[in-house]
């Protein structure tokens, strides 16, 4: 079940993306990131992924429900190439408006799409900030939020091993209040290995990030 405290909080941010009326900022890793209205601001388990994901040069990004663009702008920075998907039409915007902002639209495109992007390219590193919790949501603004029955996490971890190259790496992160171990329990129902790479806490929940990896 869901913890209500938690689920109280999450209502509370819902509003707050929907009571937005224009573009504001926010500041993450010392760098300042557009959000438009109804999207997903970056927070601090998008931080967490962003310290612990190794990009190398010449690494091609796969940056799934990008919601701001965070992670992906923050890979682009060293990785020959990013893809960034999310089902959110505002999300597309934003990714694209922060590309321009940070100057990596050479490297950067965004794609609104259910999780993967419709041409099935293979990457070294895919990033996963996903939606944790299982319960009801009637749009695309709450599904940033709420995953009813955990489909997206459950879809993504069927299909990513389609858009990675041998010997990628998936780094994604999960919470505590959605049971760290039903998420390493899903790791294992899908044969991948996996390490806990770090933690993050806002005082009232954990954020864990991962790395995740599948044998060829």
């Amino acid at each position: 079940r869901n913890d209500p405290v938690v689920l109280q909080l999450q209502t509370d941010y819902i509003a707050k993306m929907r009571g937005r009326n224009e573009r504001y900022t926010v500041t993450r890793n010392g760098r300042a990131y557009d959000v438009l209205p109804n999207v997903f601001p970056p927070y601090i388990d998008s931080e967490l992924i962003t310290r612990v994901m190794h990009i190398e040069k010449g690494d091609e990004v796969l940056d799934v429900g990008s919601g701001s663009g965070f992670i992906a702008v923050t890979a682009a920075a060293t990785a020959k190439r990013v893809v960034a998907t999310d089902i959110n039409p505002a999300a597309i915007d934003t990714i694209r408006a922060n590309a321009a902002r940070h100057r990596v639209r050479d490297r950067l495109t965004a794609h609104k799409a259910d999780v993967f992007p419709e041409r099935k390219d293979a990457f070294d590193v895919v990033t996963f900030n996903p939606p944790f919790s299982d319960h009801a949501a009637i749009d695309v603004v709450e599904r940033s939020v709420w995953d009813p029955g955990h489909a997206t996490v459950r879809r993504f971890l069927a299909g990513v091993g389609d858009y990675l190259k041998p010997g990628g790496r998936i780094y994604m992160s999960w919470a505590d209040f959605a049971d760290l171990q039903f998420i390493e329990a899903l790791f294992d129902e899908h044969e991948a290995s996996y390490m806990r790479l770090d933690h993050v806490s806002d005082g009232t929940s954990i954020f864990v990030a991962y790395e995740v990896t599948f044998e060829v």
